[in-house]
């Protein structure tokens, strides 16, 4: 009887921890900021948001720093092409429809929305680690901080790019956007 539990326990812990995400750091050399990491599936992302600042095309909502303390900076598509460091990358569109892809495949397309939001900074789970916080926009003003989260795709066209956007009522969806536009940006790994 004390076996069975023990190894109905260990069983229950095993699974659980399996389910914990993998998690890491990367340290940013360009401005001695260190990243939170997590791999999802079998690639690693940045678990936040950059927040490096680019020479032009990036900006702390409502020009703010605190803002950028907690959600990140917003870029440009310009400057988000370039802000990633050596060894990752912003992430094309096949790479975020993969993500995607994972994310529902596995929590139902419903529950994918909770999945990645924030538990601190937003009302989500954030099952994943990969702690989705609501940073916003900027087209000609800043727009939809604490309610929306948006991010740039590597994949252009004439000049514009695609833009991924996690919004209520709990889609997670990409668009064509203006390359003037400033979302978050997130990085991948080479």
């Amino acid at each position: 009887m004390k076996f069975t539990r023990f190894v109905l326990g260990f069983s229950i812990l095993a699974t659980n921890l399996w389910a914990l995400p993998q998690t890491g750091t990367f340290f940013d050399s360009r401005d001695n900021k260190t990243y939170r990491t997590v791999v999802i599936g079998s690639k690693t992302w940045f678990a936040e948001n950059l927040s490096y600042k680019t020479k032009s095309g990036s900006e702390c909502y409502d020009s703010k720093d605190a803002n950028c303390q907690k959600y990140g900076r917003l870029y440009t598509f310009e400057a988000a092409k370039k802000a990633c460091p050596a060894g990752w990358h912003l992430p094309e569109n096949e790479e975020w429809t993969w993500f995607k892809t994972f994310i529902e495949d596995s929590d139902g397309k419903e529950a994918a929305w909770m999945s990645l939001k924030s538990r601190d900074k937003w009302d989500g789970s954030d099952r994943y680690g990969f702690d989705v916080v609501p940073a916003g926009k900027a087209t000609d003003e800043f727009l939809e901080l604490g309610v929306s989260a948006h991010f740039w795709s590597a994949t252009e066209e004439d000049g514009d790019a695609y833009g991924w956007h996690l919004a209520p009522p709990g889609d997670f969806s990409r668009d064509f956007d203006i390359s003037t536009n400033m979302y978050s940006v997130r990085c991948l790994k080479n």
